[in-house]
């Protein structure tokens, strides 16, 4: 049987340092960098300028967007 959506999605996420050359931590301070206003400027961003595929780019700004969601 094979990897369920999540386990998916875990598996792109620990991978994303050897993929990327960032970590989703270093993702997030590059996301901060770059101030966009909503979910799809902030995918178009890590797509067109930093050359991220389309599902990392999206996973990436799930979990950045459900950081900045989390009460302090």
């Amino acid at each position: 049987m094979g990897s369920s959506p999540k386990q998916m999605e875990h598996a792109i996420v620990k991978n994303l340092p050897e993929k990327t050359g960032k970590s989703l931590e270093e993702w997030f301070k590059v996301l901060d960098g770059e101030k966009q206003s909503n979910k799809k400027e902030m995918k178009a961003c890590l797509k067109e300028k930093y050359k991220v595929g389309h599902f990392k780019a999206q996973i990436i700004v799930n979990y950045f967007l459900e950081k900045s969601e989390l009460p302090l």
